[in-house]
């Protein structure tokens, strides 16, 4: 259950034999979101609980059919209830006795009444948020223990890597060895939920940093490949104004966008890409869905797979593994794949230029490249020229001049291309481009060389 569900559309059970209290909680709950169960007996709301398993559960002290103490250990007993958050209300700070043993059945927390509405919703959001976070660790405790036995096997197929492999392995080993312990610490220190979440994040980017650097030792001719990609998909989706979320999963299936490859064979991987034979290119075409189905093993990494499993997909439809095309791809395949051919075309080849690179992806733009990611490249290059000689302008449409020559294709926003790279331009082609725009509205920007 996300947090902003649980936020959101709480359901909150009152237990309480005094008519006004319930009135006052009806009241404070009122226009929130939350659905409201009251009850004025134990028995009724053992029941209600049992029936509808409320998120939390507040109950006086002093109901009049029971042992309170009692009731909150059968509520803490029961199977259906453990996702339930208890709250004691009592009549006055001078009444101890039922806050420690309360602490001793482990009650969340407490109200002393009269009850004031902001406390009272305050408190209930700021729990919200707790359960929400202890929910979730519970969820990926769960998975965590499905991820660490297929991990087991995957380090059995890797065993005869070579030395540097080795170490690695038992270092991602450690990490979830170490997470795990944090997850168990977790348990036993419900107050320290937040600390412990940006513990979690930590390790969870220092084994993306691991698997990073298995992948690079993998790739004798491409080395630097997958932190480039990175850098050029971030930049590419910060301008693209993604949210920040969208942004950082980006950037981490860029850095592991080649995992695949890491179970192919040492003297495939080691090779040469220029002497690959089409058999083995089709071999190694396969390897961003091997990639997508390891990291699909590891909790919390769904999305990234998805972003990778489907980066040599074309806006065509003509890729693989599902022929997918156009907006039904991935935006964040579609930004790795445009990265990861200009990385190809610049930074791997020896005296690789931007301008080289661009007159290639402009036959690609369109069929298999995205036509808007590919106007972002641009933006990247003029902000991070590769020689002098590619040092490129932005121009807004209405400044165009004759004479002026493109640096990138102009395209519409639907797609369609209106003038390829190194056009020269006339009086003529800016006059057909303001009519176009009209129809068919165009960037607001062109690159110039």
């Amino acid at each position: 259950m996300s947090e902003n569900k649980i936020v959101n559309q709480a359901v909150i059970l009152c237990m309480d034999g005094d008519p006004v209290m319930r009135e006052d909680y009806k009241r404070f709950l009122k226009d929130t979101g939350h659905s409201l169960l009251t009850a004025e007996t134990a028995e009724n709301g053992l029941e209600a609980a049992r029936r509808h398993r409320p998120d939390i559960i507040i109950s006086d002290t002093r109901l009049p059919d029971s042992n309170s103490l009692d009731l909150y250990r059968k509520i803490k007993k029961e199977p259906r209830l453990d996702h339930s958050m208890l709250i004691l209300s009592r009549r006055s700070e001078t009444d101890p006795k039922s806050r420690v043993k309360g602490i001793d059945i482990n009650v969340e927390d407490y109200f002393i009444k009269p009850v004031k509405k902001e406390e009272f919703l305050s408190k209930i959001k700021s729990l919200l948020r707790i359960k929400s976070l202890r929910d979730s660790l519970a969820d990926s405790n769960k998975q965590l223990g499905h991820t660490r036995d297929r991990l087991q096997r995957y380090k059995k197929e890797l065993g005869k890597k070579n030395a540097i492999l080795a170490r690695e392995k038992k270092m991602i080993q450690n990490s979830l060895k170490q997470i795990q312990l944090m997850s168990e610490e977790r348990e036993r220190a419900g107050k320290e939920l937040r600390e412990l979440y940006k513990l979690q994040k930590i390790y969870v980017y220092g084994l993306i940093d691991l698997l990073s650097s298995m992948i690079e030792s993998k790739r004798q001719y491409h080395q630097g490949h997958s932190k480039k990609v990175s850098e050029i998909s971030g930049f590419i989706a910060t301008h693209m104004d993604l949210p920040r979320h969208d942004i950082q999963t980006i950037k981490i299936a860029s850095l592991l966008h080649e995992i695949g490859k890491l179970s192919i064979p040492d003297d495939l991987s080691m090779k040469n890409p220029d002497d690959y034979t089409p058999k083995e290119i089709a071999l190694l075409s396969r390897h961003p869905v091997q990639g997508a189905d390891l990291l699909n093993k590891f909790a919390g990494f769904k999305k990234v797979a998805k972003l990778i499993r489907h980066f040599h997909e074309h806006v065509d439809g003509s890729g693989v593994p599902d022929n997918l095309r156009g907006d039904d791809i991935p935006l964040g395949s579609r930004i790795i794949a445009a990265a990861n051919v200009f990385d190809n075309l610049v930074y791997r080849k020896k005296n690789g230029s931007a301008d080289d690179a661009f007159q290639i992806m402009d036959e690609m733009t369109g069929s298999k490249l995205d036509s808007t990611i590919v106007f972002h490249l641009n933006k990247y290059v003029e902000k991070h020229p590769v020689k002098d000689t590619d040092r490129i302008t932005s121009v807004k449409l209405y400044d165009l001049k004759p004479g002026m020559k493109l640096a990138a294709g102009i395209y519409s926003l639907g797609g369609a291309k209106l003038l390829p790279i190194n056009t020269e331009l006339t009086e003529e082609y800016i006059n057909q481009l303001a009519n176009y725009h009209k129809k068919d509205p165009i960037g607001e920007t062109a690159f110039i060389k």
